[in-house]
């Protein structure tokens, strides 16, 4: 046993010394260093660093604010203020040639409610100014290429940090300390002006260096969608972000029967019938010329003797592709009561009128994910999980302290470690990530982050130094 002892450890010499001769005493095998250790000083994150820090804090965020205009790839001038969730829920308005929308994101789909004039203004809308006039003031479901930018593929924090990438070839001083750089002047605050390789960011002077504004030459993610001159203020809201769903929730309620606003049905016909005391009914006729079932709404206008009688609306179908339909829109008003008595016991003429629209409906998105995020509760910390889609980690240092806290994906570890030589650079110690808990849904995390810096700054009176997104300042 001595023998094979000694055959290995003159094995592993030969190899790390390069030679052939074999060692015949242990008393020549050490592992000492002469000398004393002396620490290594740390010095700042490059400004370059920091840039990058900034822009990975706002892609952890879990809802972002945004204030600003764009071109569409339409080459409409569009205006927007709008909230954008991690999940890719947007809300908020567009305006859009001068013309505003409401607009609503769930389920990668969007949705516009908007006057007549935005959609008989709207390139792409055929039979717009008619159409225009159908939809107003309906929840509309709208592609992306109609409007000319899909809202999730530019606004959700993910998707805009991704454009994100910072030039260091016309940052001649990327290698500086942030704080060494130049400032510029936003809105009557000083600011670092960072170039990115397709636009430019402004990063606050105060430490964690939270991004302000973004300007991108271009963004979108296909041609038929990509906007171009996007400009926008930056505010993270990620602290809201439980009744940021609450209200998307509760308005995604009222999508029960959008619009299809490119489809339409060619009617054939319509009569009135079963016009008496209680109610007249207007039967419209028409035939599905798609490729594809729709359903199909009928809503009417009603007038006597010049006055409003009230209002009717009638749904039908599914109607196959090139299959005759019709629905019965029928109007039971009091005001319709009243009219018909009158009519009936007042000598003259009493003209009595409908002016309806007939539409193809889209199908209602699926609302389990909003509500369930709606309703969801902070992470539990005390069940910790280890797997999940949504993964909190602290970044800390010296001990016990917290730099931040970030919520990702699954590949959390990756995101966080690159992350260290920032919060080294500025702690001056070793900085190390833990994993806090996984959870499946991102109002869980978020509401856990939210917790931990609250918690956080209830103790110290500030948030962890490093912190950015849940952070209200």
């Amino acid at each position: 046993m001595r023998g094979a002892a000694w055959r290995g450890v003159a094995r592993v010499l030969t190899r790390a010394l390069g030679v052939g001769a074999v060692l015949v005493t242990a008393a020549a095998c050490s592992t000492a260093v002469a000398g004393s250790p002396v620490p290594a000083e740390i010095g700042p994150p490059s400004g370059a660093a920091s840039a990058v820090q900034s822009l990975d804090d706002l892609g952890e965020a879990g809802l972002l604010r945004y204030k600003g205009t764009l071109t569409s790839a339409s080459n409409d001038p569009v205006e927007f203020d709008l909230a954008a969730a991690s999940g890719g829920e947007i809300a908020g308005s567009l305006t859009v040639n001068g013309k505003v929308a409401s607009v609503l994101v769930v389920e990668r789909g969007t949705y516009l409610k908007a006057a007549a004039d935005f959609w008989a203004a709207l390139s792409g809308v055929g039979n717009a100014e008619n159409k225009g006039t159908a939809v107003a003031d309906r929840w509309v479901k709208v592609p992306g290429v109609l409007i000319g930018v899909e809202l999730a593929d530019v606004f959700s924090p993910e998707s805009m940090s991704q454009y994100l990438v910072v030039d260091t070839d016309k940052a001649r001083d990327d290698e500086q300390p942030l704080t060494d750089r130049r400032r510029t002047d936003l809105a009557g605050a000083k600011v670092f002006r960072i170039p990115l390789v397709s636009g430019a960011v402004y990063l606050a002077e105060a430490q964690p260096h939270g991004v302000l504004k973004v300007e991108l030459d271009s963004a979108g993610q296909s041609a038929p969608t990509t906007v171009k001159k996007l400009s926008t203020t930056v505010v993270d809201a990620t602290g809201e972000l439980a009744k940021f769903y609450q209200d998307v929730a509760a308005v995604a309620g009222q999508l029960t029967a959008p619009v299809d606003v490119l489809n339409t049905v060619q009617e054939s016909g319509h009569t009135f019938e079963g016009c008496g005391a209680a109610s007249c009914s207007i039967v419209v006729s028409f035939t599905n010329g798609t490729k594809a079932a729709v359903r199909v709404s009928v809503r009417g206008k009603w007038q006597g003797d010049s006055s409003p009688l009230g209002a009717c609306e009638a749904l039908a179908g599914p109607v196959a592709p090139g299959q005759a339909g019709s629905a019965t829109c029928t109007l039971s008003s009091q005001e319709w009561v009243q009219f018909f008595a009158r009519a009936n016991s007042v000598p003259g003429n009493h003209p009595y009128s409908v002016e309806w629209s007939t539409v193809v409906l889209a199908e209602a998105p699926d609302l389990t994910k909003v509500t369930a995020l709606a309703k969801a509760a902070p992470a539990d910390t005390k069940a910790r999980q280890t797997d999940g889609s949504h993964f909190v980690f602290s970044i800390g240092y010296g001990g016990k302290k917290v730099w931040k806290y970030g919520v990702t994906g699954k590949h959390w570890t990756d995101r966080a470690d690159r992350q260290l030589a920032v919060c080294m650079g500025e702690t001056r110690s070793v900085c190390r990530v833990d994993l806090v808990t996984a959870t499946g849904d991102a109002g869980s995390a978020y509401g856990l982050l939210k917790q931990l810096v609250d918690a956080y700054r209830t103790a110290g009176g500030t948030c962890p130094e490093g912190q950015w997104a849940g952070c209200a300042r």
